[in-house]
């Protein structure tokens, strides 16, 4: 052995380069809770994980920090966002779907590129604030790459397909080659490129083939809107409502004839073989045992975004029946325009609280899960579970920590309940991915949080003109 080689053996043993962070409480998340516990990190990946006394003692030359009375987990997962449309919160807040998005597509007229950019500024900075270290985000405008890159944020960035007319099939694929070409060359390298076939009732089934078959080509993830409403429902069924009447009107697709398909949008969808354990189907509240075993058999991803699809008045998703069917689940708060916020925590609470009282019965769901879900379960529906969504050696140190020092945490008897009752976005303090600090003392690192905010006041002015 050199003598350089002995010293850098040296080193990594006394814990020169090490950084440990303690707290009250470590949730690792496969396996118990660790009180008093510590977190090492070296370059981006955990490197030790255990009681505080003996991973301080296991690197004595470790730049220690400690966290006091805080709970340290991994940062949440939101496996469904659209960070471009945080300035939107609020603009329609008492609509039903169809009718919401109706209200949305003429308010998303009002912006350009440029206003897109601010408002996913706005909402990279709410995803760091909050403990969101990973976001699984559908883009419009293709803006929100650029803030998930300025943030530090771990991401996968889908980009958004609509197509209801065949003879422009070509030429849809021409433009998404082209943004595709554009995003893998900005994506950084903590980000990935999807590609995201809006939903059911914007995009044609030769269309979806299409899309599947180039994911599968480039070995990417394809993910899309599915089942979400009633109004979705009745348009594939019966090819009748709002979604095929003003909505296409709206957008220029009256033209196009449309018949019924007589099924339910996953029977739809699995007629054309773009199902799989690649793809990732956001929503699913309308859907029959049937769907939820084909759903299944392909091994098909779910987001649950409980808040948005109560908010619009989308319903429930079956969530004990998909867990049961053993699917892969995780959460999405869905855009600011329909959740308003993007806090795991309510996401987190909204769940257990609709499920238990949907079943009466406070067994379907528990905070433990909930936290599982927001975490690891997001990793696996992501399929990223190789490196993220818990503490433990050798994956990446995507880590969080939630201050309990307010009444609504004490006394702690269970940290996982403590999280899901009590805690909300406001209890993060601290937010790192890759072993990078993005958010330390409630302090923005990698942004500038006043000048997001300004701009971010200015292109909501044009929204209420």
């Amino acid at each position: 052995m050199t003598k350089s080689s002995k010293t850098a053996r040296s080193a990594a043993e006394k814990g020169d380069g090490i950084r440990i962070f303690s707290a009250t409480w470590v949730l690792p998340i496969v396996t118990g809770p660790i009180h008093k516990g510590a977190v090492a990190v070296e370059g981006d990946k955990i490197k030790a994980i255990g009681p505080a006394s003996e991973i301080t003692a296991a690197y004595p030359g470790a730049e220690v920090t400690d966290f006091h009375h805080t709970i340290i987990l991994p940062g949440f997962i939101n496996c469904h966002s659209h960070l471009e449309y945080a300035v939107f919160r609020g603009s329609n807040d008492n609509k039903n779907f169809g009718p919401w998005m109706l209200n949305f597509l003429d308010d998303k007229a009002k912006l350009g590129r440029g206003d897109y950019a601010a408002s996913s500024l706005l909402g990279a900075s709410e995803c760091v604030t909050s403990g969101i270290t990973t976001v699984g985000e559908s883009m419009y405008s293709g803006t929100s790459l650029s803030a998930i890159n300025q943030a530090g944020l771990r991401a996968r960035a889908y980009q958004e397909v609509f197509g209801l007319d065949d003879n422009k099939i070509k030429e849809t694929m021409d433009l998404l080659l082209d943004s595709l070409e554009e995003l893998e060359e900005q994506k950084g390298d903590l980000a990935e490129i999807g590609i995201f076939p809006h939903a059911t009732y914007t995009v044609s089934a030769n269309l979806y083939r299409v899309l599947a078959d180039l994911a599968r080509e480039r070995g990417m993830k394809l993910a899309t809107h599915l089942a979400e409403s009633k109004a979705e429902s009745v348009y594939i069924r019966s090819g009748s409502g709002i979604l095929a009447l003003d909505f296409r009107e709206k957008v220029g697709w009256d033209y196009l004839s449309r018949e019924p398909f007589g099924v339910t949008p996953v029977k739809y969808l699995q007629q054309w073989n773009v199902f799989g354990p690649d793809f990732m189907a956001v929503h699913c509240v309308h859907v029959s045992p049937a769907d939820i075993e084909a759903l299944a058999k392909r091994d098909v991803a779910i987001a649950h975004c409980p808040k948005s699809n109560a908010k619009l008045g989308c319903g429930i998703a079956p969530l004990p029946a998909l867990l049961n069917a053993g699917i892969r689940v995780g959460f999405g708060t869905d855009s600011p325009a329909s959740s308003n916020i993007m806090d795991m925590f309510g996401e987190m609470r909204t769940a257990i609280f609709l499920h238990r009282g949907v079943a009466r019965d406070v067994s379907v769901l528990g905070a433990r899960e909930c936290v599982q879900m927001a975490t690891l379960g997001g990793a696996r529906a992501m399929g990223m579970e190789d490196r993220i969504g818990s503490l433990e050696p050798g994956k990446q140190a995507d880590i969080i920590a939630v201050d309990m020092e307010y009444s609504h945490f004490t006394p702690i008897h269970d940290p996982y309940s403590a999280l899901v009752y009590g805690a909300n976005q406001e209890d993060v303090f601290f937010t790192m991915v890759a072993g990078r600090p993005l958010y330390t003392r409630k302090v923005l690192l990698t942004l500038d949080d006043e000048q997001i905010a300004s701009d971010a006041r200015e292109v909501k002015e044009k929204l209420w003109r």
